[in-house]
């Protein structure tokens, strides 16, 4: 691979005494992401091998990322990591271009039944390469709420009125969905989301705020203000380091979650830097990197080596039992009326 030839030759060259090439900074990745993916503690290592430097923006949501990406049309962003709610859409709006697998090195050791997933991939040509996935949780102070949660219902409990959390996000009407029983969560009826209105105009009188990062959701809760949250496993790695009491549920047959994908602009500036990233991130130490920071499965057989049997076997990534049972985030027909229904339970 590319990146460790670079490391292998710069020790040779230590060794016999030379001085090691300097790689200038001759270019800039920038990146529009989820928080976690382009963390310090692994992009570091790209950078000094590359000479490229990673220029990141965080979104809270996908609307959001997809606004950002849009408005500039393709030209200020490099790269996207788009969650399946969003792939068909910046497809389809011809903001980014097809992956051509040639260039990644990597590619082969992505988990087969993702290497043409129809969440990025558009008349049997990828548009996006799949890198991460996981389930939207519930998250709890184990101190404030005892005895430990094991459903959605607990959010419903006066007793926690007022510190609860929901993600700022329209597809959280799906998870409302599920626990209403619906079997599809993500095409619903106006009958169907008029029910889904009624369980959210229930539940908001207890909602303290609606979150926007995963960073955002661990101060609410270290300052006491939430003790249960709709979450990202991010939320619960951050406040497990930081040695905050907290725990996790992830009730069967109610979970939504993502897969995501990298997405290269169709008027990216560096495309061939894009894919080299694209492959740094597929490695054993790309992979290991995002799921040591995020706390996230991977989606490669690289990965699952890096981390080892053990730490994959709890993130479901020797069988991928779990990714089958979650029901992924994708595109929604009646998507506006999704929205306009958030806005008004928002306000």
């Amino acid at each position: 691979m590319w990146y460790r030839v670079a490391i292998l030759v710069s020790c040779l060259l230590c060794l016999l005494g030379w001085p090691a090439p300097v790689q200038a900074a001759d270019c800039t990745l920038s990146e529009i992401v989820w928080e976690g993916y382009t963390d310090p503690a692994f992009t570091a290592a790209f950078e000094a091998d590359t000479g490229c430097a990673i220029k990141a923006t965080y979104a809270g949501s996908s609307d959001e990322m997809f606004a950002k990406f849009r408005a500039s049309g393709g030209r200020n962003y490099d790269l996207i990591s788009a969650s399946g709610d969003i792939t068909e859409r910046l497809y389809k709006a011809g903001l980014v271009r097809p992956i051509d697998t040639r260039q990644l090195d990597n590619y082969s050791a992505i988990f087969e039944s993702f290497q043409t997933g129809r969440w990025n991939t558009f008349d049997g040509q990828p548009y996006g390469v799949t890198f991460a996935w996981g389930p939207n949780v519930l998250i709890y102070n184990t101190e404030a709420v005892q005895p430990a949660p094991n459903s959605w219902d607990v959010l419903f409990d006066p007793q926690y009125a007022g510190q609860i959390t929901l993600p700022d996000n329209p597809m959280t009407i799906a998870d409302v969905a599920l626990w209403l029983g619906k079997p599809d969560p993500y095409d619903l009826t106006s009958a169907d989301l008029a029910e889904v209105k009624a369980k959210l105009l229930e539940l908001r009188p207890s909602i303290r705020k609606f979150w926007t990062t995963a960073g955002e959701l661990a101060n609410l809760f270290q300052s006491g203000e939430v003790v249960l949250a709709h979450a990202w496993p991010l939320t619960y790695q951050q406040l497990a380091e930081a040695d905050f009491p907290v725990g996790s549920v992830s009730p069967e047959g109610q979970l939504t979650g993502w897969t995501d994908s990298w997405m290269i602009a169709k008027r990216s500036p560096n495309p061939d830097a894009a894919y080299q990233w694209i492959d740094y991130i597929l490695s054993g130490p790309g992979q290991k990197g995002v799921i040591e920071t995020t706390g996230y499965s991977g989606a490669t057989e690289l990965g699952t080596a890096a981390i080892g049997p053990e730490r994959a076997k709890e993130l479901f990534m020797d069988d991928l039992s779990l990714h089958g049972k979650i029901n992924m985030w994708q595109s929604v027909k009646n998507y506006d009326e999704w929205v306009q229904l958030w806005n008004e339970i928002r306000s």
